[in-house]
This record gives C-alpha cells, sequence and structure tokens, in this order.
C-alpha cells in the first residue's frame, strides 16, 4: 500500500527531476529485492522475503537510506554517486557488499556506462581504505566486494530484457594453480536494460 501511494505522488508531482524520481523509487526495499535477487549472484538462492529482510536493519521502514553518496577523496575529481548501499554479504558474514545504484535515463551508447562503470568501482574500493566499514591500512585482503549497478531506462529496441556482467577474472598465462575464488570477486558492473514500450523508435 505504501509503494503505491509513493508510485502515485511520483505521477503526480512533474515538477521534481526524473532523477530523483528514479532514486526514491530504487530506495524501496520491495523494488530492490526483486531486482537482487534476478540480477545479482549473492541473493539467488533467497527467497524475496529473505533479502528483504537483509536490505536494513529497521524493520519499520520500506525504503532504504543512501550512505554518503559524494566522493572527494581525490582534488578536483568528485564522484556522486546517485544511491550507496553498504549489506552484509548473504554468503560470508566476514565481508560486506558496496552496492553502487545508478538509473541512467538516456543510453549515451559507445560503452560510456561500462567505462564509467569501472571507474565507479575503482573509486569505491580506493574509498574503503580506513573507512569505518571497510578494511585498515594494508590489509587488502579485507577490502570488500563493490557493485556498480546501472539500470537504463531508454535505449535502442534491440537492448531491451538484457542485463550484462562485467567483472574481474582470472586469465592464467603460465604456470600451475589457481587463487581463491574471494581473490577475483571484488567488483563487479552490471548493466540492466529493462523492456520498454515505444511510442517513436529511439535510434
Amino acid at each position: 500500500m505504501e509503494e503505491r501511494k509513493v508510485w502515485e505522488a511520483l505521477l503526480k508531482d512533474p515538477q521534481r527531476s526524473y532523477d530523483a524520481q528514479c532514486k526514491k523509487i530504487l530506495s524501496l526495499k520491495k523494488i530492490l529485492a526483486y531486482l537482487y535477487k534476478e540480477c545479482l549472484s549473492e541473493y539467488r538462492d533467497l527467497s524475496l522475503k529473505e533479502i528483504y529482510d537483509r536490505l536494513d536493519t529497521d524493520p519499520t521502514s520500506n525504503k532504504m537510506v543512501s550512505q554518503n553518496v559524494e566522493d572527494l577523496k581525490i582534488p578536483d575529481s568528485k564522484v556522486c554517486y546517485d544511491l550507496l548501499f553498504k549489506f552484509a554479504h548473504p554468503k560470508d558474514p566476514k565481508r560486506r557488499l558496496w552496492i553502487d545504484m545508478e538509473p541512467q535515463g538516456i543510453d549515451p551508447g559507445k560503452d560510456v556506462l561500462y567505462h564509467r562503470g569501472f571507474y565507479y568501482v575503482c573509486r569505491l574500493i580506493d574509498g574503503q581504505r580506513n573507512d569505518s566499514q571497510g578494511f585498515t591500512g594494508d590489509a587488502y585482503a579485507d577490502m570488500h566486494k563493490v557493485i556498480s549497478f546501472w539500470i537504463c531506462l531508454r535505449h535502442p529496441r534491440y537492448k531491451d530484457n538484457k542485463l550484462y556482467r562485467y567483472y574481474v577474472e582470472e586469465n592464467r598465462i603460465t604456470g600451475k594453480g589457481k587463487t581463491k575464488r574471494r581473490g577475483k570477486d571484488t567488483m563487479e558492473v552490471l548493466i540492466l536494460y529493462p523492456r520498454r514500450r515505444y511510442r517513436y523508435d529511439f535510434y
């Protein structure tokens, strides 16, 4: 019921920016639970209720509260994340998940989202050092997984219902042996292109 009221309020308020509307929708726990179950491997084996219950420590609210979204660590290179959430890792109690949610109105093309997504995850990993929810000093093995999740709402038709996942993968060139999975599972970029209704050809 509360989710319906939020949707109705957004539709009745054309003065609010498109970006602000997207952020409010993507702060709803039910919306996040569906997205995470379908798109994130860490939550795939959990029920929607289990995911919902893990999203926040405040059971009285149906919405998530974003963490600090301004990254000012590099002079003259400020990054503003749309929504930043930090959760306990559902498969590893010693780790956390840092998830950056980025609604995108129009597909910029030319792999812009791919490159921007990797820049964001690198900045977020850098921001973990000496953060209260990150790692301390040179304990790089304790870094937490970072996900930059982009949802592109207006795009060419051929991208409808497509989800792309980009991540770091080990590729042994010489010698034998493999590193532990944890050592590779540190960053991920997801780009989702939901199916949309077309009133005209976008491209």
